[in-house]
C-alpha cells in the first residue's frame, strides 16, 4: 500500500484533487513543509510513500538534507492567474520608494522561517557585494515587520502582490518560482 503525503493547504485542493483522482492508497494530510521530511521518513522504515508539495519546500529541504533519495517523481505546473508571476515566488521585497542600490550597505531583513536556508544561501551573494545582513526569522508577519520598521527587506512567497503592496514594498529581485512537486524515492512509481 502506498502513503501519499499531501499539504492541508485548502488553496491547493485543485492541485490535490487532479492527482488523488487516479490514486488508492492511504492520504495523510500534514503542513507543507513537513512533506518532505514525513516521506523520508516512511521510506526510512521500508514504507511506500510519495508527497505533493511546493518545490520551494522540497528544495528548502534539500539544503539541509542531503543524500536522502528522495527526488523528484512528477512536475505539476502551477498555473495561477491570480499569481502575480503565475506561480508562488519567492522574493527579495523591499520600500516600494527605493531600490536594493539606494539601501545602505548594512540592513535589516525579514525572512520567513521556512525559507531560512535558501534565504540564506541567495543573501550570501549579496554579501559578496559588500551587503551585510541582520537576519530576523518569523514565521509570518515578515511583511508587518517591514510596516513597523523592524526591517529593511523582507524574503518571503509573493502569490498576488496584494500583501506587499498593502504594506509599501516592491518586488527587488525574484528568488525562486515554484511547481507542485510529488516526491519520493527513487525506485517509487505512481
Amino acid at each position: 500500500m502506498i502513503i501519499f503525503i499531501v499539504p492541508k493547504n485548502s488553496g491547493l485542493k485543485k492541485y490535490k484533487d487532479k492527482i488523488l483522482e487516479s490514486f488508492s492508497g492511504k492520504v495523510v494530510e500534514v503542513r507543507g513543509e513537513d512533506v518532505p521530511l514525513i516521506v523520508f521518513s516512511l521510506i526510512e522504515q521500508g514504507k511506500n510513500a510519495v508527497g505533493i508539495t511546493g518545490e520551494d519546500l522540497f528544495r528548502e529541504f534539500l539544503l539541509e538534507n542531503r543524500n536522502t533519495g528522495i527526488e523528484i517523481i512528477k512536475i505539476i505546473p502551477w498555473e495561477d492567474e491570480l499569481c502575480l508571476f503565475g506561480k508562488p515566488t519567492l522574493c527579495l521585497l523591499g520600500n516600494k520608494n527605493c531600490n536594493l542600490e539606494s539601501l545602505p550597505k548594512r540592513v535589516r531583513v525579514c525572512i520567513n522561517r521556512k525559507y531560512s536556508r535558501m534565504a540564506k544561501k541567495y543573501l550570501s551573494r549579496l554579501e559578496d557585494g559588500g551587503f551585510e545582513f541582520e537576519k530576523i526569522y518569523l514565521s509570518g508577519a515578515t511583511e508587518e515587520a517591514f510596516a513597523n520598521g523592524i526591517s529593511n527587506l523582507v524574503i518571503d512567497i509573493v502569490y498576488s502582490g496584494k500583501s506587499a503592496l498593502q504594506y509599501g514594498l516592491s518586488v527587488y529581485d525574484r528568488i525562486f518560482s515554484s511547481d507542485m512537486v510529488m516526491i519520493g524515492g527513487k525506485d517509487d512509481i505512481v
